[in-house]
């Protein structure tokens, strides 16, 4: 049975496309503390495919009334059975071709891996492209293995991922292996409350000025950086993030002042989504980042 595509997206020609879209259910990244841990249970719900079918029972436009003429639907990389190197790989090489080509890409995940993949492309792809980390954790223990909690840790060791050209978004739930690694990166963090102490207005401040000199930006999501009560499905909710609408806000004003070259969407667990607001919740993400326009001086 062939998986589904979304409706949105109608380019019917990938190197038409200004967006493609694919899924990458990249596993092998492990499982959080938290009681939504699943270690050792295979995920029976591709999360792309989940995601794309609660969205297509409903089509939309974007709230701007955009269509999706720009966007282009690639399916879903054949990742199932190999092994975690030959699925970065190939995740790698999915990002990596968009990039070369021009393109935005935008992938649902997957785990942790998938980010890793991302940067890794990014990296390979460009030398000043700062990132924003969208996730209620820091996932940078200074640990050898790469699994979810050093994604970051090693990220910054590639070439071109540097901490002082990344951003923390919606940090506030910390351990102490990941302080320690905080502390030794030192990169930029925007605290989840930030977001009513200080305003939106303030928060895109902080965040050019941690993304210093460059012109693009790739941005990571991992579902559980926004408030739970609209995407809870996820594999670590904690309380206190921001809305997707601050969230879709934040975008609009990156996209006025950088390059978006990429989003990767990633930990979400469909099993927990009976009503499927996160899965509704990480399409529009995906459809809205996808249409947004170029910086202004590229217009």
């Amino acid at each position: 049975m062939s998986s589904p595509l979304l409706q949105f997206a109608t380019c019917a020609d990938e190197r038409q496309a200004r967006t493609v879209l694919f899924g990458a259910n990249t596993q092998g990244a492990g499982f959080s503390e938290s009681a939504r841990g699943k270690s050792g249970e295979p995920r029976s719900l591709f999360s792309a495919d989940f995601v794309r079918e609660a969205d297509n029972e409903s089509p939309s436009l974007t709230e701007s009334l955009a269509d999706g003429a720009s966007v282009f639907d690639a399916g879903n990389l054949a990742l199932h059975g190999l092994p975690v190197e030959a699925q970065m790989a190939r995740a790698r090489a999915r990002f990596l071709e968009v990039f070369q080509r021009g393109q935005r890409a935008v992938a649902l995940g997957g785990d942790h891996l998938l980010k890793y993949a991302a940067f890794s492309a990014v990296s390979a792809a460009f030398e000043d492209c700062g990132i924003v980390y969208l996730d209620a954790h820091p996932d940078c223990a200074l640990e050898e293995r790469l699994f979810f909690g050093s994604i970051l840790h090693h990220a910054w060791q590639l070439p071109h991922v540097r901490p002082d050209r990344t951003s923390l978004l919606a940090l506030r739930q910390v351990n102490a292996r990941e302080r320690e690694g905080l502390r030794h990166w030192k990169p930029g963090i925007v605290h989840a409350l930030e977001f009513c102490e200080r305003g939106l207005p303030a928060v895109l401040e902080s965040l050019v000025a941690q993304l210093g000199p460059v012109r693009r930006v790739f941005v990571s999501v991992d579902l559980d950086g926004l408030a739970p009560h609209e995407v809870p499905a996820v594999e670590a909710p904690y309380p206190g993030g921001p809305t997707l609408r601050e969230i879709l806000v934040v975008l609009r004003a990156l996209a006025e002042r950088y390059e978006l070259v990429g989003m990767d969407i990633s930990e979400f667990i469909p099993e927990v989504d009976p009503v499927k607001l996160t899965a509704l919740a990480a399409a529009r993400l995906a459809k809205e980042f996808a249409l947004l326009p170029p910086p202004r001086n590229q217009r």
